[in-house]
């Protein structure tokens, strides 16, 4: 006799936290029933929670989960409290459960140079990351938690999505592509970048675009919106296509020469060029792979309005005051630490008009 779909979900539940990835896929699956949306909710949270703790401790259960040197500590924001106002929290989960707990878990990457990395001593940096900082105080001053803590979290690019549906992170602060595909499972902040998807070739490979991959290897990352544009010419092109399960994978592979090119967004492969050993050995070679840019946003739990209309506020503050061409400059235009790299990636006009249509959106 089968098992309730109730005590199927339990089993499920307790095999992902065991360290079976393909209990997983079961649990998605009886979590499609609607009277189970709830417990879903909290058992998906647990989980993700526990697989996110295990990879803290170096051990990550789930196969392409990354592995942490020393767990990331968590982070104390200090704000002046508010004497008095409205429990903001009301009408949001999301505030709700930080402002129950004290404390917001932020998502974030290992190798994404600029937007979203680690430092030498293994704690998350870069332009996302202090978007989500800035974002982090003002909801401390709305929610008037004077010792509201972050605790940082890293995932990839595959797990994005199920642990922000999950509620093991609040926020993924990385350089994420807004798709109506992805927008059905998590919602996305006010865009705050762009980029272009092409592709970086080692120096005197000859190779000047895509149609010159016939017969060779194309890495992409796999999760990313460079894998959906490659696929649909891996047909007509004729290349080899080469799954990577993160950032440093992919260029791994086009330094040994199991790849002949990599596909990617061009700001992000600019800065895995410029943190190379030998940056001058690459470039970025061919035309965009789609009629538009990328645009970043911030992953968001869906289905959440008013936590979204409180992050949207916190950046259209930064767009309006002038700060965010501030922390572009910082980290794309500056020597950046730990690398002492240098990106010289002036802001482009799609990226301009992002900033400016974000100031003015919210008011």
């Amino acid at each position: 006799m089968s098992l309730p779909p109730c005590l199927l979900f339990l089993s499920s539940f307790l095999s992902l936290v065991s360290g079976s990835s393909s209990h997983l896929c079961r649990v998605v699956r009886i979590a499609n029933v609607p009277r189970f949306a709830s417990l879903r909710r909290r058992l998906l949270a647990a989980g993700l929670a526990a697989v996110a703790l295990t990879a803290h401790a170096g051990e990550p259960t789930l196969p392409g989960m990354p592995r942490l040197s020393h767990p990331p500590e968590e982070i104390a924001v200090q704000w002046p409290a508010q004497t008095s106002g409205p429990d903001a929290s009301a009408d949001s989960p999301t505030l709700s459960r930080i402002a129950q707990r004290e404390r917001i878990v932020l998502g974030f990457r290992q190798t994404a140079v600029p937007f979203s990395y680690v430092d030498a001593h293994d704690a998350p940096t870069g332009l996302a990351w202090a978007l989500c900082a800035r974002v982090v105080a003002a909801l401390q001053r709305s929610l008037n938690l004077p010792t509201l803590r972050i605790t940082p979290v890293r995932v990839i690019e595959q797990m994005r999505a199920p642990m922000v549906k999950g509620e093991a992170i609040d926020i993924d602060c990385a350089p994420s592509t807004v798709t109506a595909e992805r927008s059905r499972q998590v919602a996305f902040s006010l865009p705050y970048y762009a980029s272009d998807v092409r592709l970086l070739v080692r120096r005197g490979s000859g190779i000047d675009g895509i149609a010159q991959l016939r017969g060779l290897r194309l890495a992409v990352v796999q999760g990313t919106t460079a894998e959906r544009l490659v696929r649909a010419r891996h047909a007509q092109s004729g290349f080899q296509l080469l799954m990577a399960r993160d950032y440093d994978d992919a260029f791994r592979m086009l330094g040994a020469h199991r790849a002949q090119a990599l596909a990617l967004d061009e700001v992000l492969l600019e800065g895995l060029r410029a943190t190379s050993k030998t940056p001058g050995a690459f470039e970025i070679v061919g035309s965009p792979l789609a009629d538009q840019p990328e645009r970043y946003a911030l992953v968001l739990p869906n289905d959440d309005p008013v936590f979204k209309a409180h992050v949207d506020a916190a950046l259209a503050e930064l767009f309006r005051s002038g700060d965010m061409a501030h922390l572009q400059k910082t980290w794309l235009q500056t020597r950046v630490p730990p690398h002492g790299h240098e990106l010289h990636v002036e802001p482009s006009e799609d990226v301009l008009a992002l900033w400016q249509e974000g100031g003015d959106l919210v008011e």
